[in-house]
């Protein structure tokens, strides 16, 4: 009973920090998007998301007596096996998403390297919070087995795709309401490579390079900041949103493999394991020993 609610106290004070994490950057968000200096308002945020990964990172470590697992254990296993469908995607992408440049690879090289630098932020900053705060508080609470592993991802993945409701602006509906459900997608794959992987900075590198990727070509434009504001407030039509979709729903379809593949892989294992320990001991009367 003790432990039970220690548990659920502990959750809710999760959740709570989430959330205490989560109104000063979009206060800050909100009077960036005031500034019209485009990498100005990007530094900011940038800061902010450091700032907050970083306080997070210390929260999960007093809390659960646990570090969140960004190291190199594992590191391309979890990005070129686990995430292979991901890094596809990423390469994909800049077909997906070409604009004509405006401006000489040369002249935009310093823009790229800018904003590959914020995109790895923004992945770091929603990969800690939603894998490393939400997915291991909510794993925490119900248990390191099958049906919590199934939960905590699914949840976390869901939180992770609501926050980009956030996005609407009043003229973008469609197209924010396909984010949601595309980002829960992204989220339920990112929490698999977690929890195969156990480390988090596959997540975070594949994240930055899913948002790159899909930005790269506004790199080479002039006025970068007045093409994303016209694209922030310009909706998709349905059959776009069907399109973005289905080339998506593999990653939650990768998500489901895995986690069955990984689950079974555990039972063998288990199930070996028992089977030796049970096993009766051979004694051979010629040596007089076992």
């Amino acid at each position: 009973m003790v432990n039970t609610f220690k548990n659920k106290k502990r959750l809710i004070g999760s959740l709570v920090t989430a959330v205490l994490w989560l109104i000063p950057f979009f206060v800050v968000g909100f009077l960036c998007n005031k500034i019209e200096n485009d990498i100005l308002a990007n530094l900011i945020k940038t800061i902010v998301r450091v700032i907050a990964s970083a306080g997070i990172m210390v929260y999960v470590n007093r809390k659960y007596e646990m570090e969140i697992g960004i190291r190199t254990k594992n590191l391309f296993k979890g990005i070129f096996w686990y995430g292979i469908v991901v890094f596809i995607f990423c390469l994909l992408m800049p077909l997906l998403s070409y604009r004509e440049p405006e401006i000489s690879f040369i002249e935009a090289l310093p823009v790229l390297l800018f904003y590959f630098c914020v995109y790895m932020m923004v992945g770091t900053f929603e990969e800690v919070l939603c894998r490393g705060l939400l997915f291991n508080s909510f794993k925490a609470y119900w248990g390191d087995n099958k049906k919590s592993v199934y939960l905590s991802a699914f949840i976390s993945a869901l939180l992770f795709g609501c926050l980009h409701l956030f996005n609407l602006n009043g003229s973008n509906t469609i197209s924010t309401i396909t984010q949601v459900i595309y980002a829960t997608f992204f989220g339920m794959l990112f929490a698999t490579i977690y929890y195969r992987s156990g480390n988090l900075l596959s997540c975070i590198i594949l994240h930055g390079l899913v948002d790159f990727a899909g930005s790269i070509w506004t790199c080479f434009l002039r006025n970068r900041a007045a093409q994303m504001a016209i694209d922030d407030t310009t909706d998709s039509t349905v059959s776009d949103a069907i399109v973005v979709l289905i080339i998506t729903i593999p990653f939650l379809i990768s998500s489901l493999v895995q986690l069955r593949k990984e689950f079974k892989m555990r039972a063998a294992m288990n199930a070996g394991t028992v089977a030796n320990v049970g096993a009766a001991p051979q004694y051979s009367e010629q040596q007089g020993q076992i």
